[in-house]
């Protein structure tokens, strides 16, 4: 999977998308699907500092970061945060995971989108940033299985 900058009009519903995670000591990204009208799908874990009480919810989609959690559908300022926007480039014809050869075929853009809304209906289990976090959540989207390219150590 490679890498490119790019701006919301550029992109089509069913794209992974991803952002830098600020203020972490390695450049850790979020991820997520695009699923069209700048709404985005993701899987957020637990949160891990009291957010500002005063905070109020997204007049946009309603969203509120310090309640809502797990697979979550939100306005893409909300997924953004005010960090630049990535889409990521499934280039790669076959990828080496767990010592068995996957052949990476993504799915047309209606089935990730398809597939992303399913998942926040029922879930997507128990957040692990080292085995079930947000990037799993978007490759199982876009291919139909699970991978982190930040915990195996690929690179961006």
């Amino acid at each position: 999977m490679g890498q490119q900058q790019t701006k919301p009009e550029e992109f089509v519903p069913g794209a992974h998308i991803y952002r830098l995670i600020p203020n972490t000591p390695i450049n850790c990204y979020h991820h997520g699907i695009y699923i069209g009208d700048n709404v985005v799908i993701h899987f957020l874990g637990p949160v891990k500092k009291v957010i500002d009480p005063d905070h109020s919810e997204c007049t946009k989609c309603g969203h509120r970061p310090d309640t809502n959690r797990g697979v979550v559908k939100t306005c893409l300022d909300c997924f953004l945060v005010g960090q630049r926007l990535f889409i990521a480039q499934y280039v790669w014809s076959s990828l080496i995971f767990r010592r068995k050869r996957r052949l990476i075929h993504p799915k047309q853009p209606h089935e990730v989108v398809t597939k992303a809304n399913e998942l926040l209906k029922t879930g997507f289990g128990t957040y692990s940033l080292v085995g079930n976090n947000c990037e799993n959540f978007a490759s199982f989207c876009k291919c139909g299985f699970s991978i982190s390219g930040q915990v195996v150590g690929g690179s961006y």
